[in-house]
């Protein structure tokens, strides 16, 4: 009998790139088409952190298990998902930037 190594995770793990429960956003991180179309853009809650083989694996580098209101339950890798504070910093770095660009606006100091 072989003994499945995979390591299935449903609680934080210290050193992985997400937490569970946390809000993520699906993006396309290649182009190697294989992130099902329907999960792109969308938003979900990390459920699951998945070692296929944990020796390598623990604990920085996990498949993330995501699941998507209306879609289910999908595994993506770190680097195909955006947490949502990430999105929020991005768009207020872009705001930020946008007045410093716009002619005739400045910041009172």
């Amino acid at each position: 009998m072989t003994l499945d190594p995979s390591l299935i995770v449903s609680t934080d793990v210290d050193g992985a790139p997400v937490r569970i429960g946390e809000p993520v956003t699906v993006i396309s991180a290649s182009s190697d088409g294989t992130i099902s179309p329907g999960f792109l853009g969308r938003t979900g809650t990390v459920v699951a952190l998945v070692y296929d083989d944990p020796g390598l694996q623990y604990p920085s580098d996990p498949l993330i298990q995501v699941r998507v209101d209306g879609l289910g339950e999908d595994l993506f890798f770190p680097d195909e998902l955006e947490p949502r504070w990430a999105l929020q910093r991005a768009a207020r770095q872009h705001r930020e930037d946008r007045e410093r660009t716009v002619p005739g606006t400045h910041r009172v100091q």
